[in-house]
């Protein structure tokens, strides 16, 4: 099974631009669901590293890395059609590769249109149900 490849930095653009994002310790997911042109080619994997990471050995291994456990987590989802962009961190060199493999699987899960994060916290407060004090002026 081959994962079809993103080429184009408009492509990359798009995913960065329209997509939703997962962060990980270890590298941040951005997946673009709202892609038209070509939707018959199914999953399309883009990942970068840049020179911040490390050096070109560093990169490419990174890249080989990151390449062996999207072919692993994202298996079940290759007639999907979307864009997944990965953005390693430095971390990604000497993560856990099982662990990078259940954080990819998560990122796509949770980057469903619609929400799958039902359930989940939004990230804002809820509203005080007390009521306010009233401040007296002395």
């Amino acid at each position: 099974m081959r994962i079809a490849r993103l080429t184009q930095r408009k492509d990359f653009l798009a995913a960065a631009e329209h997509g939703r994002r997962f962060r990980s310790p270890v590298f941040t997911v951005q997946v673009n669901d709202a892609r038209r042109a070509a939707p018959e080619a199914g999953l399309r994997l883009g990942l970068t590293a840049s020179r911040k990471v490390g050096g070109a050995v560093e990169r490419n291994r990174i890249r080989r890395r990151l390449r062996a456990a999207a072919k692993i987590a994202l298996a079940g989802q290759v007639d999907r059609s979307c864009d997944v962009v990965v953005v390693a961190r430095p971390e990604t060199l000497i993560a856990d590769f099982r662990a990078m493999v259940a954080d990819l699987s998560v990122a796509l899960d949770r980057a469903r249109p619609g929400g799958s994060r039902r359930g989940q916290p939004s990230g804002k407060r809820p509203l005080s149900k007390k009521p306010a004090r009233a401040v007296s002026e002395t």
